[in-house]
């Protein structure tokens, strides 16, 4: 548990310099002037008296200050102070004298039978006069008990080794359980008033007394008397720092090995042997009364980030204990580590040990940050630095150290890469970068690929760099952390270049182009001849045009890099064809079922037929026969192509009937009975027809009017004359009007033989 100290208040001014100044505790709480003034850490005390009361009723006992411990005076700061008599026989000369005897009175071996005992064992079997006992309880944290004292006397050096030997002893009893009953502990020595106040190094052990501590000059020969602790004693020549003659100089008692938690008793005992003459006092040195207690602290170094620490490789903690005495060899202090943090990913191992040097009170250990791939930046990982509970009664001390990731050291903006036309180089060429999170300050460093320093500023976040040939330019920028970022700036000579196409090199008169041209922001066309389509968006990069001839169409272009390029594309424009057929003859027969096609279009490119029939040709001119056993009519089609296959369509008719023929008996026997009996036009289909027969007289004697397909006994001339009489025999005229097969009106005349049988 851990102790609040309080200042010590000051109620005697300081008069001249490096003198002790005492203040009398009377009335007040010893335990309270203990807790305040003389603990040390690791302790808890009870029960606290002195001379056997709970409040302070004595002049004897009180605390000191001393502003300078130089010189000869008093090697302690402050603390308290026993005196055999009044508390300002211990002060400084100038303040008001004090009488020898105590009030009230507090003389006799039965004040403190521990200081009579170890003044029997000393051979010193005289009266014990203006005693004072400073008593308590008190239960430790850890393993070994101390604290520091001046023994100081007004018997130096007239009385060494004399029966006036002053003496004082601090005597240990324990360990007692809660009752007060003393226990048994294994590996732990019992103490029955054992005194821990001797002469350092001693064998066998002396108690701190005039004749065993001294300036080497005996005044007597009272035994023990021990002349050669010198080097422990401090003689004023005259009383100009306090009243006491000679004192020791700051002695700390014998650590004696204690059972943490458990109850232990000490009593500070101080008198005037023989009489009540020239007092002697004990200084107890300020919050000296302890066991060892260490103490966790850590300091955060390299960034800090608010209350955390960067979780980077330039970020660090440092963790120290410390002890309150000076270390002796093989003091260690360790402890666990715990939390979220891994060992060897987020810091480098650093081990559970701190080992104090010996001499030093403090040891410490730097835990080294690392980043690792797995970090997520603005995460906080924990750290707990714990101490090993070094008793059951003691409080473990924590120390939490929490680290951030810190976020990403990025670049925010860069120059960008530069393209140069032909013959503009050099060139004085302003560059720059940003960067964000770093951490601390950064620093920038541009160099050419040699990785030489280049430009008039090269460790700038700006630079300025002439620039006369095609070269990349690295920047690297680096934070306190050891981050960096390098980037690559490159600089280029270009030859704008451009290819112009357009989506057709062929085109129908009146029909519309796409133009394009590559690697273009910005573009201006020009057509020869003039196309006035194109004049209306001449500055896309993709313009519609409408050529009506041969036409080149030219760009102008502006790159990327604002170079320029020129580039043309020619594009034919054909006049549109009107196709024209020739079929000959279009009306066929059976017998005749063949035409002649011919392609009559002017200045046509290409053609294609139709036939009608399920056949194709491509031929200009040429022969085609359809079926001749089908009566059908067939449409026959012509596309013409001119050279950019823009077509133009021509359509004909092909009839093909059977063969059409009519024939005319030249002679005939009326009334002959058979199938010569009649005088009748034979066709080859049914025809309508006019039939006249006339005589050599030139008069019609026979008419008949016929249509196709009639089964009228008056399709042909019988022979016979109007009154039903035949005519003679002789030859007689003629004459057949009729339909041919295509329906046109044909006519023919001839003459016919009569012939009459015998």
């Amino acid at each position: 548990m851990k102790k609040v100290l309080f200042l010590l208040l000051i109620t005697c001014p300081f008069l001249i310099r490096a003198q002790v100044v005492c203040t009398s505790q009377n009335g007040q709480s010893a335990q309270s002037v203990v807790e305040n003034y003389f603990l040390g850490g690791g302790v808890d005390v009870s029960n606290v008296r002195f001379n056997g009361q709970l409040n302070v009723n004595s002049n004897q006992f009180g605390t000191f200050t001393n502003a300078d411990t130089s010189g000869q005076n008093i090697k302690l700061n402050s603390g308290l102070v026993i005196v055999t008599g009044d508390i300002l026989n211990a002060a400084a000369p100038n303040q008001p004298p004090a009488g020898y005897g105590t009030n009230p009175a507090s003389d006799g071996n039965n004040v403190s039978p521990s200081l009579y005992y170890l003044l029997q064992q000393l051979g010193l079997n005289y009266a014990m006069n203006d005693v004072g006992v400073l008593s308590f309880d008190f239960i430790p944290q850890g393993d070994r008990v101390s604290f520091k004292y001046v023994f100081a006397s007004d018997e130096y050096e007239s009385y060494v080794c004399s029966q006036f030997n002053d003496a004082f002893g601090f005597f240990i009893s324990g360990p007692f359980d809660e009752n007060g009953n003393f226990v048994n502990i294994g590996g732990v020595t019992p103490y029955i008033n054992e005194n821990i106040a001797i002469i350092p190094g001693s064998n066998p052990e002396l108690p701190v007394t005039i004749n065993t501590v001294n300036s080497g000059n005996p005044s007597g020969s009272v035994q023990p008397c021990v002349l050669s602790n010198t080097h422990l004693h401090i003689l004023q020549s005259s009383e100009t720092c306090n009243r006491m003659i000679g004192y020791t100089i700051a002695l700390e008692t014998k650590r004696v090995d204690v059972a943490p938690c458990y109850k232990y008793r000490i009593e500070m005992a101080t008198c005037n042997v023989s009489d009540h003459a020239l007092p002697s006092s004990v200084f107890l040195g300020a919050n000296s009364f302890k066991v060892d207690e260490f103490q966790l602290s850590a300091q955060v170094g390299g960034v800090t980030h608010g209350d955390t620490v960067l979780k980077a490789s330039c970020s660090s903690t440092t963790v120290r204990t410390t002890l309150n005495r000076p270390a002796e060899a093989g003091d260690a202090y360790t402890f666990r580590v715990e939390g979220d943090m891994v060992e060897g990913i987020d810091y480098l191992p650093f081990g559970n040990t701190l080992t104090f040097p010996v001499g030093d009170t403090a040891a410490e250990v730097t835990i080294n940050f690392v980043s690792s791939p797995t970090d997520v930046p603005g995460q906080i990982k924990t750290m707990y630095i714990i101490t090993e509970a070094r008793t059951e009664c003691s409080v473990d001390d924590t120390i939490t150290v929490r680290a951030v990731v810190p976020e990403n050291f990025i670049v925010t903006n860069i120059s960008d890469n530069k393209v140069y036309c032909n013959d503009v180089l050099p060139q004085r060429e302003m560059v720059f970068i940003n960067v964000a999170n770093p951490i601390g300050n950064v620093t920038y460093s541009w160099k050419d690929p040699d990785g030489n320093p280049i430009g008039e500023n090269p460790i700038s976040d700006t630079n300025y760099i002439t620039i006369t040939e095609p070269i990349t330019v690295s920047i690297t920028a680096s934070d306190e952390c050891d981050r960096s970022i390098t980037r690559y700036i490159q600089f280029s000579k270009n030859t704008a270049t451009t290819v112009v196409t357009s989506d057709k090199d062929k085109i129908c008169e009146g029909d519309s182009i796409i133009l394009s041209c590559t690697n273009a922001t910005s573009c201006v066309w020009t057509s020869t001849p003039a196309d006035i389509r194109l004049a209306q968006n001449n500055t896309s990069i993709n313009p519609v045009a409408m050529p009506a001839s041969l036409t080149t169409y030219s760009v102008t272009i502006i790159d990327a890099n604002g170079c320029q390029a020129e580039g043309q594309v020619s594009v034919q424009a054909y006049p549109a064809v009107e196709a024209k057929m020739s079929l000959n003859p279009n009306k066929l027969t059976f017998i005749n079922s063949q035409t002649q096609f011919s392609d009559q279009t002017a200045k046509d490119f290409s053609r294609l037929w139709d036939f009608g029939d399920g056949t194709n040709s491509t031929l200009e001119n040429g022969y085609h026969s359809y079926p001749n056993n089908i009566e059908a009519e067939y449409d026959v089609i012509l596309v013409a192509y001119n050279e950019a296959m823009c077509p133009d369509t021509a359509r004909g008719k092909i009839i093909v009937k059977p063969d059409f023929g009519i024939y005319i008996p030249s002679a005939f026997t009326p009334g002959a009975g058979n199938f010569n009996s009649y005088f009748v036009p034979i066709s080859s289909t049914p025809v309508d027809y006019e039939f006249s027969i006339y005589n050599r007289l030139g008069e019609r004697i026979f008419y008949t009017n016929i249509k196709a397909g009639s089964t009228d006994e008056k399709a042909g001339w019988d022979g016979k004359l109007k009154d039903g009489s035949y005519v003679p025999d002789g030859n007689y005229v003629w004459y057949l009007v009729y339909k041919d097969g295509d329906g046109k009106m044909q006519s023919k005349s001839g003459t016919v033989a009569v012939m009459k049988g015998k």
